[in-house]
């Protein structure tokens, strides 16, 4: 991937680069067991699941704004601090942290390509010593309705030219579903089809492939894309990166298929 100062994805030489300059905060998403066996020097665990929110019958939703600004504070994010999210293999819980981030206004975010196991792979090194913390003072104060779209929206424009669907479950989920089916005209474009294989990790494509991928689909910039799948953090690794190579109008299905299956399979 392209790499500049605001790049999304980043490799772990910038990281390392960056993090002795700028003021910011390093925030490790994964499993606790897994914090405490070791992690990056000063980064600070945060539970992944304040960014998976379900609503009462069970589907994802945004979290609570207060929600979301309480924890940041909590874990010592000061309102002009970058924000370094870490992740285990295909970044899937920062994706979804990454993107709530996005819709509350907070942009300057980055994540390791590769994430942590080609940090671990490059023999870089991990601390199992716990930061002290003090609260930070970061505020949200707006919230970006365009990168998000409800059931609603799409029923209103499932047959508008100017808009793709883009599936981003694998074939095996779709066919197993008990219900099959995808949202109308949908294109079948799979999360992990953004990933080049390595024996110890997983790094995204060259910027060319993916775009040689998608317009292949005809999923092209000059529409609005729409990404669903079941739980939303495949959906948000796909829009991060469709973000970072220059795809102005992307929007996440949060709910996903999960609510399209019961409420919204009769169009």
């Amino acid at each position: 991937m392209n790499q500049n100062p605001k790049a999304i994805f980043i490799s772990t030489k910038k990281f390392e680069e960056q993090t002795k300059q700028n003021k910011h905060k390093i925030l490790d998403l994964r499993e606790f067991s897994k914090y405490e066996e070791g992690h990056i020097a000063n980064s600070v665990f945060i539970d992944s699941s304040i960014f998976s929110w379900k609503n009462i019958e069970g589907y994802n939703e945004i979290p609570p704004k207060k929600i979301v600004e309480q924890t940041l504070q909590q874990a010592g994010v000061n309102e002009h601090d970058y924000i370094y999210l870490i992740d285990d293999v295909f970044n899937l819980n920062c994706s979804l942290a990454a993107w709530t981030l996005h819709y509350y206004g907070i942009s300057s975010i980055s994540l390791i390509d590769g994430a942590l196991q080609k940090w671990i792979y490059e023999g870089k090194k991990l601390t199992k010593e716990t930061p002290e913390i003090n609260p930070g003072n970061i505020k949200i104060k707006n919230s970006n309705e365009e990168i998000f779209i409800t059931r609603d929206e799409i029923m209103l424009n499932i047959y508008n030219e100017n808009y793709v669907f883009v599936d981003n479950r694998s074939e095996f989920s779709r066919t197993m579903d008990s219900q099959g089916g995808s949202i109308p005209g949908s294109k079948f474009y799979w999360w992990m089809d953004l990933f080049e294989e390595h024996p110890d990790f997983f790094v995204l494509k060259k910027e060319e492939e993916i775009l040689y991928d998608l317009v292949q689909l005809d999923i092209t910039k000059n529409k609005t894309v729409v990404l669903y799948c079941e739980n939303a953090a495949q959906s948000a690794l796909v829009y991060l990166v469709l973000k970072s190579i220059g795809y102005k109008h992307v929007r996440v299905y949060l709910a996903g298929y999960n609510e399209w299956r019961l409420c919204g399979g009769f169009v």
